[in-house]
């Protein structure tokens, strides 16, 4: 199926001199059902793209077709698309936390005040609202210090589900930490009435394993068609 990405969205992007853009979304659910989103100017190529590799969209072949069909396209409206199938995405979702991955020593907060941590985890970048039971933060400390957690991602699809996102010291991981994390955060929403769902790169092996070992399963595989403006790398995206 391929469906237009919505024409005021896609204007709005095009025109107003955004650093980037994302003419093509594709995304294959585990199921086997394929979406397409497409910018109303691609959306031949979009179709050509379902006929020609619906059956497996993200192969060598079939970034070949988008680099030399899109690409064109957004050359011409400046945007570079140099690495533009080089970032896939897995999107896991959870209707069961697996309780057995949940380390005894793994809490659940509802502030950060006062809380040390392990300044590699940049903990500063959260806020937790006490008065808001959405905002939890699941750790693993040692001794006061906070050497693992999963919180939640505040930047991320409006789809009505909640994205569950995970960060461990380097020296304690491979501990079973992350999952422990995970798994507790995840038990607490779903218990509160929550969607969760779990987005990791597909080639971060090491966090799809923690998805898989909390109890999450793939939902769907994304490839968004990311361009960005000539000179501009993504941090300076507003």
């Amino acid at each position: 199926m391929v469906d237009a990405e919505d024409r005021e969205f896609e204007d709005d992007i095009i025109k107003s001199g955004y650093h980037i853009a994302v003419p093509v979304q594709i995304e294959k659910k585990s199921s086997g059902e394929l979406r397409i989103i497409a910018y109303s100017f691609v959306m031949e190529k979009a179709r050509e793209f379902e006929e020609k590799f619906g059956g497996d969209p993200f192969t060598e072949d079939a970034f070949a077709f988008l680099d030399g069909n899109i690409a064109t396209v957004m050359h011409e409206l400046e945007f570079s698309t140099e690495h533009a199938t080089e970032r896939i995405f897995r999107e896991y979702r959870c209707e069961a936390a697996d309780k057995s991955k949940i380390l005894p020593e793994c809490e659940l907060i509802d502030t950060l005040d006062g809380q040390g941590y392990d300044e590699s985890l940049e903990l500063d970048a959260f806020l937790l609202d006490p008065a808001n039971r959405i905002d939890r933060m699941a750790v693993v400390r040692d001794g006061e210090k906070i050497v693992c957690y999963a919180g939640l991602d505040d930047v991320c699809e409006n789809d009505g589900l909640l994205e569950v996102t995970v960060e461990c010291a380097e020296e304690y991981r491979h501990r079973g930490y992350g999952a422990s994390c995970v798994a507790k955060l995840t038990e607490y929403l779903l218990s509160i009435g929550e969607k969760v769902k779990y987005v990791c790169e597909d080639d971060n092996v090491f966090s799809k394993k923690t998805a898989a070992s909390a109890g999450y399963k793939l939902y769907k595989t994304v490839l968004p068609y990311v361009c960005y403006k000539h000179g501009k790398d993504g941090s300076e995206e507003e």
